[in-house]
Parts: structure tokens; sequence; C-alpha cells
């Protein structure tokens, strides 16, 4: 038997279940790795202080509440961290920054894929941080 995805037609929040799942197996897998110095890294921006208090289930259900946007936003996500983490840059996704760096591929992922798209400040609200902040990058 053989399993079909038909990504227009699929709820949006089950995608967000799967998309959750297996970033949640990233982000364990490298909260366990010893942390390299988030201060000197080039991504130092997407390094939150402390890990923040709404897990990534939830997060992306915000963010499709607040932003809504197709199951190719969600499943883009994927893309852009494998292509990431397959880069020699030094970036880890952990606990620290996968929210920043969910928000923004959302974001880059909304204006590419849809016709509409909100504004950066939009994002930024969504994702409960000054707009200097999330996009200082």
């Amino acid at each position: 038997m053989t399993l079909q995805y038909d990504l227009v037609q699929y709820p949006t929040s089950d995608t967000i279940k799967i998309v959750t799942y297996l970033l949640e197996r990233i982000i364990k897998t490298n909260d366990r790795i010893q942390p390299s110095s988030r201060h000197a890294s080039p991504y130092a921006c997407f390094y939150a202080r402390a890990i923040p208090n709404i897990d990534i289930q939830s997060y992306l259900t915000r963010i499709l509440k607040y932003c809504p946007c197709a199951n190719e936003c969600f499943l883009s996500l994927l893309v852009y961290f494998d292509r990431m983490s397959r880069n020699s840059s030094g970036l880890r996704i952990d606990s620290y920054n996968i929210h920043r760096l969910i928000i923004t591929g959302i974001m880059v992922a909304s204006k590419f894929f849809s016709d509409v798209f909100y504004t950066n400040a939009r994002y930024a609200k969504v994702n409960c941080v000054k707009l200097s902040i999330t996009f200082k990058c």
C-alpha cells in the first residue's frame, strides 16, 4: 500500500504535526552536542538568550493562525534547514535558535510561494519580539 500526500488538500494542521516531529528530532539530537560559542558565530542573531517557553507545534500553529500560509511554507522549512546543515558554515539548529529560524523561514517561503504575504513587522509580532531583533541579521 502506497501512502500519498496531496500537498493542496492535506490539512495544514496535520502538516504542522509532521514538521514538528521532524524538527523536534533534529533539536533533541543537536541539544545533546556540546554547545559552541554562540556569540562568536556569524549566526549569533538567531540565538535567543533563553529557550522560548512555547513548544514547536504551538509555535507553528500560532504562525498559521496569525500569518496563514500553505503547506509549501511549512515543508520548505525542512528543505531550508537541510541545506543550511549541509553548508559547512557551523550553524547547528537547536532549542536556542529554532524559533527565530522558523519565523524567518516561514517569512521567506511565504514571500516566495504566495501572492499574499505579510509585513516583516507582522512576522516579528508573531515571534513576540521587536522587529529590529528578529531581522537584524
